[in-house]
């Protein structure tokens, strides 16, 4: 049966590898054709180096465009922003503003004074629509529009957009997107009323960007989406952020949605953020994220005027991005495509593989070649069920990562040439990868509304994999039921717990920058700069290297004897050796990165891992020159 299934598998693989590049097709052609950055920047900060230099607002965006901005922003102004003075007009009570009047128990309600220069059908129209019933009076100067509410009750919500900026903004030949703030005790169909008016006066009006905590228009958000449709606008979906009711507006969206990155000054303080590490991350976010709008803002901590450091970080953005080959303007959206034919017979063909090959590991104990194909038939009708059942689609996603990795590890570790065995196990890799990448690289997962299921398992289940299988083929000096029985050794107390917190480390640091160490955000910025596709640090400083070495003490150990320490330091280069490969499918498993970038990293991980895997090879065999290190390993034997 062992013939059958290397013939088998060897089919398996190269079904999944073509079938597999074929299904991403449509993907990569989109993801090529959309490569276009736009660089944003908010009207306020325009307005604020424009006065800090003195020149007239006009020619400060005239100059900022310039350099590389490609649209601006502008927001709604909440009852707090007008209270701080935000606007020209005047917000308070009714009787803050008009003293001398009586207003039969008005007096106490929200009021905002509108000048005359401002109070146009816009306004006047868009009050009515968002404050339906509120009371206009007339006023010296302007008009009085009193809201239905107290001036408290309307602190933290969407009252009317930036007078200023529509005003200065209107006129120009530049994308805008409009910031709206929450808008609790609004209804939703004056929430819509009033943001069908603001898109009717701004024909350059191209996107959305909610703010603050809570989206407009929460909990029925259908209204507001349905306008937002009708103008054909975007909803700027922003990385790392939680909003109550954002991932209902997204689904609503959908396919109208743009991922956006952006960096806040309280961030900045926090994290200790230098402008070069916000331009690397800001270059990052589009090149390894493919986030095609960047939320620039000024480098406020420093002192004034900011316009100097601002240009020189926007030029040194838009020469990386240009360097990666982005087009800098906001671009078309993704188009809206299926998984087709050719993905589903990739993501047959890898599952199959996968089994195929865990079959042939335990095939001392599964002979039947009528019980195999039963059981192949099982995985087969479940990895096709997984195109019409989502549930199905993640169980069998995930456990094709954990075990893919799992399965090109061993491939890799068990081959008698180490060169072959480390192709064969990165063809499983790709395969594997491919497949995935074929299934569920669709809209839905590449702009995040979905997301894989088997990330954490895939960097979990390797190295017990890897453990279980060595103490089943005896590669450990005792069987599992012999160490279970006996008292634990202290040694192998200290690798569990060292095996533990690595476990520990890797999950959480998984997906989670904030705790990774300056130096290694350092050397993965040096990485990003001459690389480009930067490797993974568990591939290139833990993976490969241990790999390697694994190799090394396994031929060596065909030779001397290992002492006890050895067989332990060897199972754990062993299981470490499988994060090469966890990582590289990982790789495969980012949807919403480009396909070719994925590739490229990969590559690199596995030419960079292996360079500094002979290092460590170098290394270790000048340590084994000293008797005292050597006898840690193999009892003082000449070697």
């Amino acid at each position: 049966m062992s013939s059958f299934l290397r013939k088998l598998s060897f089919v398996l693989l190269l079904c999944a590898v073509v079938t597999g590049i074929l299904g991403l097709q449509y993907r990569f052609r989109e993801e090529m054709a959309k490569k276009d950055v736009a660089l944003l920047m908010e009207y306020s900060d325009v307005e604020i180096m424009a006065r800090q230099t003195g020149l007239d607002f006009d020619d400060m965006l005239d100059r900022l465009i310039e350099k590389g901005i490609s649209a601006i922003s502008f927001k709604d102004l909440t009852g707090a922003d007008l209270r701080d003075g935000d606007s020209p007009f005047l917000w308070g009570t009714l009787r803050d503003i008009l003293p001398e009047e009586r207003f039969n128990g008005l007096s106490g309600k929200a009021a905002l004074f509108v000048p005359l220069e401002y109070d146009d059908w816009f306004f006047r129209k868009y009050l009515h629509a968002r404050f339906p019933g509120c009371k206009v009076y007339d006023a010296p100067g302007g008009r009085v529009y009193v809201l239905p509410g107290e001036p408290k009750e309307f602190l933290e919500v969407g009252v009317v957009p930036d007078p200023e900026a529509m005003k200065r903004l209107a006129r120009l030949d530049v994308p805008l997107v409009y910031r709206p703030s929450p808008t609790f005790g609004i209804a939703s169909e004056n929430v819509a009323a009033s943001l069908d008016l603001l898109f009717a006066s701004l024909w350059r009006l191209r996107g959305v960007l909610p703010q603050e905590t809570v989206v407009f228009g929460y909990p029925d958000t259908s209204a507001v989406v349905e306008i937002m449709k009708r103008y054909d606008a975007i909803l700027l979906q922003p990385e790392f952020v939680r909003q109550i009711g954002g991932n209902t507006l997204s689904w609503q969206s959908f396919p109208n949605i743009l991922p956006l990155h952006s960096v806040t000054t309280q961030e900045v303080i926090t994290r200790n953020l230098s402008r070069p590490v916000l331009v690397e991350r800001f270059a990052r976010a589009a090149r390894e994220r493919s986030v095609r709008v960047l939320l620039l803002r000024p480098y406020d901590i420093a002192s004034a005027p900011w316009i100097d450091s601002f240009e020189e970080d926007l030029l040194s953005l838009k020469g990386l991005l240009q360097r990666d080959g982005f087009e800098i303007k906001l671009g078309e959206l993704y188009g809206s495509w299926q998984r087709n034919m050719w993905s589903v017979i990739a993501f047959l063909a890898a599952n199959l593989l996968v089994f195929a090959l865990l079959v042939s590991m335990a095939e001392e104990r599964f002979k039947s070649k009528g019980v195999f194909l039963k059981a192949a038939a099982v995985i087969a009708a479940l990895a096709l069920g997984a195109n019409y059942a989502s549930f199905l689609a993640r169980i069998m996603g995930a456990m094709l990562a954990a075990f893919g990795a799992s399965v090109a590890t061993v491939a890799a570790l068990e081959d008698k040439k180490p060169f072959y065995g480390l192709l064969k196990g990165m063809a499983l890799v790709l395969a594997v990868g491919l497949a995935l990448s074929s299934f569920f690289g669709t809209p839905h997962y590449m702009l995040r509304l979905l997301t894989f299921s088997g990330v954490k398992a895939t960097l979990a289940l390797p190295p017990i994999f890897v453990l279980l299988y060595d103490m089943t083929k005896r590669r450990y000096p005792e069987s599992p039921i012999n160490v279970l029985k006996r008292p634990p050794l202290w040694g192998e107390l200290l690798l569990l717990l060292f095996l533990i917190a690595a476990a520990a480390v890797l999950l959480i640091r998984s997906g989670n920058v904030s705790f990774v160490p300056k130096w290694e955000v350092a050397l993965r910025d040096a990485f990003e700069r001459y690389l480009v596709a930067r490797p993974r640090n568990k591939e290139i400083f833990v993976g490969y290297p241990a790999l390697w070495l694994a190799l090394l003490i396994g031929v060596m150990k065909s030779k001397y004897s290992l002492t006890r320490f050895g067989h332990q330091i060897h199972l754990l280069l062993r299981m470490a050796s499988s994060l090469a490969f966890a990582s590289a499918v990982n790789s495969f498993c980012h949807f919403h990165t480009r396909i070719y970038f994925i590739c490229w990293r990969v590559f690199n991980g596995l030419w960079v891992g292996s360079l500094f895997g002979l290092i460590a090879i170098g290394v270790f065999l000048l340590a084994l020159r000293a008797k005292a290190f050597r006898r840690l390993f193999f009892g003082g034997e000449g070697i």
